[in-house]
């Protein structure tokens, strides 16, 4: 039951960091470049913060280390993807299949690679989250064919995103770092791989252009990268002891709902 309990924790916190995320495109835009710059901040915050509240104290191992570049590399892709399938404003369909992808892929991969129980009662309920995503897909027919194989891509990235963070937590041949070291590791391996992109890329976009960092953006960041790491943390110690098919099912369908109302 406890770790019930932390996953609904971690969903809340999951849903109000929409919300913070969406303050921020209100005020810097909703370009590749501004998603970046927050990406960036954010790391640098989450690995500040969590250090602190690690009471300054840090251990490091080499599998945690790759497995944060594998989760970073996966999410920076599906997010610069996501950017270029959003410009057509086809909003519905990115959505349905990141959250579909981010649910089904663990689901899958737990019973086939990690021998989870299969469960009628966990099928229809992930059966139902899909279908509702899919109702609520509206634009799905007005899509190109060339936008449903980038979808497919970010629908594939965003479950392994989920099946590295769940290997993480439940390695036992290999050493591996506690949750908040993690959070923190992971925040660092972010804000350098954004920041490189941001570099390496930054002149070639021609979007609106981002504004200065100001007091206001620099706080939405912090308060983001506190519920969000909190969020994460809670998620990773919950993945320890829940079954993959039950826990990210869970994960994404209570933040869908919680988002839409907050929203």
């Amino acid at each position: 039951m406890n770790a019930y309990f932390l996953i609904i924790l971690a969903v809340l916190l999951l849903a109000f960091d929409f919300v913070l995320k969406k303050s921020y495109q209100k005020i810097n835009g909703d370009s590749v470049k501004s998603g970046l710059v927050y990406n960036a901040f954010s790391g640098v915050c989450t690995a500040i913060i969590f250090f602190v509240v690690n009471k300054f104290t840090f251990n490091f191992s080499w599998y945690s280390f790759y497995m944060a570049i594998a989760i970073s590399i996966l999410t920076a892709s599906y997010t610069i993807i996501g950017f270029k399938i959003l410009k057509s404003g086809n909003m519905a369909i990115y959505t349905l299949f990141l959250m579909v992808g981010g649910m089904s892929v663990p689901y899958v991969f737990g019973l086939v690679c990690l021998g989870e129980p299969f469960s009628i009662i966990y099928l229809v309920g992930l059966t139902i989250i899909i279908v509702s995503l899919v109702l609520s897909g509206t634009e799905i027919k007005k899509t190109k064919l060339s936008q449903i194989a980038l979808c497919s891509v970010v629908f594939l990235l965003n479950g392994m995103v989920s099946v590295f963070s769940k290997l993480h937590q439940i390695e036992d041949v290999h050493k591996t770092i506690s949750a908040i070291e993690f959070t923190a590791l992971s925040g660092v391996v972010k804000a350098i791989l954004s920041g490189f992109i941001l570099t390496v890329c930054g002149r070639k976009e021609n979007e609106k252009s981002v504004k200065m960092i100001n007091k206001k953006i620099v706080l939405i960041i912090a308060i983001s990268a506190v519920v969000g790491g909190l969020s994460y943390i809670l998620q990773l110690l919950a993945a320890s002891k829940l079954p993959a098919t039950v826990l990210y099912p869970f994960t994404t369908g209570g933040t869908v709902v919680l988002t839409a109302l907050m929203g």
